[in-house]
């Protein structure tokens, strides 16, 4: 059974799941009824530690304030029945699997469930979001269209600035896909009128906050 709780697993906690966690919660919002849940988690996080200042930084462009976030360890009491797993990496899916093997038909890589829900037509998904994730669980079997490699979402500490745009590239069209696909769904689930919006621009939100983009390649983990 697929329950109404995602959540996003990285490394250290720090950077990739907060983010990506971020912008699928602030998204979300017009889902509110439905009562998804979005939490994030490090499979060898220190515990109680602050995002990264870059990840601050670049949460800022998108409408986000990482600020207040807290560092938590994968282990088994942080994931639970019904849990759909977006993890950033191939290595992560293995570790989650390690835990809660239960949860084999809804654990995938952020690019991965991506790539899955592009593919799946809107009468296939059943109308929920468990539908959905079920949806993509079968297309998944149904063999692959990318390359493994693409599944991943690039890790950038202690990066260049390059590095961190291609993060930033991959993380945002994998949450613009997913927002689009839960957007096929029946609107008489939406708390409101209007679908999902996906994550605007770094212009747009410099224009919306009045502030320019400051960010700087991660030096430290």
């Amino acid at each position: 059974m697929v329950g109404n709780r995602i959540v996003v697993v990285c490394t250290a906690n720090m950077i990739r799941s907060p983010f990506i966690a971020g912008l699928l919660r602030s998204r979300m919002q017009a889902f509110a009824g439905r009562g998804l849940e979005v939490d994030s988690a490090g499979t060898a996080a220190r515990p109680g530690a602050g995002a990264a200042p870059e990840a601050i930084e670049l949460g800022k462009t998108y409408g986000l304030d990482l600020a207040a976030h807290r560092t938590r360890r994968l282990d088994d009491g942080v994931l639970a029945t019904g849990d759909t797993v977006l993890c950033a990496e191939r290595a992560h899916r293995r570790v989650v699997l390690d835990l809660r093997p239960d949860l084999l038909s809804s654990v995938f890589t952020v690019r991965e469930f991506a790539h899955l829900v592009a593919r799946v037509p809107a009468r296939d998904a059943a109308g929920d979001w468990a539908g959905l994730v079920r949806a993509a669980g079968r297309a998944r079997l149904g063999g692959r269209v990318t390359p493994e490699a693409d599944d991943d979402v690039t890790d950038p500490i202690g990066c260049s600035q390059e590095v961190w745009t291609a993060f930033e590239r991959q993380a945002t069209q994998a949450v613009s896909a997913i927002l689009a696909a839960i957007g096929s769904l029946p609107p008489e689930e939406w708390t409101d009128t209007s679908p999902p919006r996906p994550p605007a621009t770094r212009r747009e939100n410099r224009m919306r906050l009045g502030a320019p983009s400051s960010r700087r390649a991660a030096r430290t983990g």
